[in-house]
């Protein structure tokens, strides 16, 4: 007779592994999930004392965030993954070449990997934590919500001895390994168009307040080619957010800022206000340079460094004068109106720029995009001010 502690899963088997071990690689209704995991959690000493600190409320609430996200918007995520190890009698059935069916014993299981995704997941679906035994937060999901959330897959990847059980300092040398080492890749773009901020999305409303689509649109890549027909980038409206809010002293890092360099923190609030200066500026801009923008893909006009000015132009402007849409929108028309060909004789009047190799054109004189973009920028004023 099958013992009621007995699972049967279904999957990819790997054997080519080290130690002595083999892996199943199978999914699962999230839903069925947690009849696949155990009662009594064996790796749980060496997490409890710290499972609850802020540094892991804050990596739970973002998990909780995105599959909610997934969820309520109907967008894919990514499927999430838990990995157990079983170390009592186990028994597989081959089904074909790789494919087999293992029989285990859940409470002779213990999870590995995926502990703060279970805790998101039951955090989503109202129910206690299995790990903890207690709801670690509140779900704004509906039933209907709930029930879609349930029925999704779940990878789950089982590591178990083929000839003999496991011992427990092979499961634990494993736990501590998946735990310890980070094999996320680290990008300064990715954290910063992730991050929840009031300036992604402000990014979005001038997106949409410059009908920037009609254009070409906006890409979500940090580089933009020539063959692109991209005519900017989420990363280069984020910093013009920033600018015009902070001024050229601002600059993104690790992650996108939090407050002004006055210690004001950035709300959104303070992003309306710096979009309500530096949208009617572009949208003169944007006015003048239309049919540029639509036949020219090689000029300065297309440079991000150039668009980014407008954001530090925006905020000298409005600093000590209170100018009107109507003004503001012709300080861009006037910019907008200048020669933006990269041979163009009037940049060398401005700092930014130096003769390149053939003396034919301009190049950046800074060494930098970010002092570019400032002397571009002190040149733009220079010019609305003269």
């Amino acid at each position: 007779m099958k013992s009621t502690d007995e699972r049967t899963l279904v999957g990819y088997q790997s054997t080519k592994l080290l130690g002595g071990l083999a892996l199943l690689q199978s999914s699962s209704s999230i839903e069925h999930l947690y009849g696949l995991l155990p009662n009594e959690h064996l790796m749980w000493e060496h997490l409890s004392a710290s499972y609850e600190r802020s540094v892991n409320k804050e990596r739970l609430s973002k998990l909780v965030s995105y599959f909610q996200r997934g969820v309520v918007n109907n967008v894919p995520f990514d499927i999430p993954h838990i990995a157990l190890v079983a170390y009592g009698n186990s028994r597989e059935e081959l089904l074909s070449s790789k494919f087999v069916a293992l029989q285990y014993e859940k409470d002779s299981s213990v999870v590995v990997d995926g502990f703060l995704t279970i805790s998101a997941l039951s955090i989503l679906l109202g129910r206690n934590d299995p790990l903890t035994g207690k709801q670690l937060g509140k779900s704004i999901l509906n039933e209907e919500q709930k029930a879609t959330l349930s029925s999704l897959d779940v990878r789950i990847n089982i590591y178990y001895g083929q000839d003999t059980q496991t011992d427990i300092e092979a499961i634990s040398r494993l736990f501590f390994d998946i735990n310890a080492i980070d094999s996320k890749v680290y990008s300064q773009h990715i954290i910063t168009h992730v991050q929840e901020s009031p300036l992604n999305i402000g990014a979005k409303t001038l997106a949409k307040g410059l009908n920037l689509e009609s254009l070409g649109g906006v890409s979500e890549l940090n580089k933009i080619t020539k063959s692109d027909s991209y005519v900017t980038n989420h990363s280069t409206l984020t910093s013009i957010i920033l600018t015009c809010i902070a001024g050229k002293g601002a600059r993104i890092t690790k992650k996108l800022p939090t407050h002004l360099p006055n210690k004001a923190p950035i709300t959104k609030q303070v992003v309306e206000n710096g979009l309500s200066k530096v949208t009617p500026l572009m949208k003169g801009w944007l006015f003048s340079l239309e049919n540029e923008f639509k036949k020219n893909s090689n000029g300065l006009h297309r440079s991000m460094q150039v668009w980014q000015a407008l954001g530090v132009v925006a905020y000298e402007l409005t600093l000590n004068d209170k100018l009107s849409d109507s003004e503001l929108f012709s300080m861009g028309e006037e910019l907008g109106q200048l020669d933006y060909d990269k041979s163009a004789a009037h940049w060398g009047n401005s700092k930014a720029f130096k003769k390149d190799s053939s003396g034919k054109g301009w190049v950046n004189a800074t060494g930098g995009g970010r002092t570019f973009r400032d002397k571009v920028a002190e040149y733009f004023i220079a010019i609305l001010r003269s």
